[in-house]
């Protein structure tokens, strides 16, 4: 796969978790972002791009499955960003 197709995909996941508040964690987190911390929409995107990235290279190195709570601790930590391991 491309890395233009999967930054496509990953950038259309954000935007259908924003849109459906699902995971609250994500819009929660982009909202923060924007009022509290004055990123852009583009730069809290990415951010939130950024956590998903981390779950999908733990699910592509070690196997393991998309892990919700970590995912919502990563999101809560932005604008820091988490160790990949």
């Amino acid at each position: 796969m491309k890395q233009e197709n999967l930054r496509a995909i990953i950038e259309n996941i954000v935007d259908r978790q924003l849109l459906y508040n699902d995971p609250p964690e994500a819009f929660n987190a982009y909202e923060r972002l924007i009022k509290e911390e004055a990123f852009s929409d583009e730069e809290a995107r990415s951010l939130i791009s950024r956590t998903i990235k981390i779950e999908l290279f733990r699910l592509m190195k070690f196997a393991e499955p998309f892990n919700m709570k970590r995912f919502a601790r990563n999101l809560a930590k932005l604008p820091d960003l988490p160790n990949v391991d």
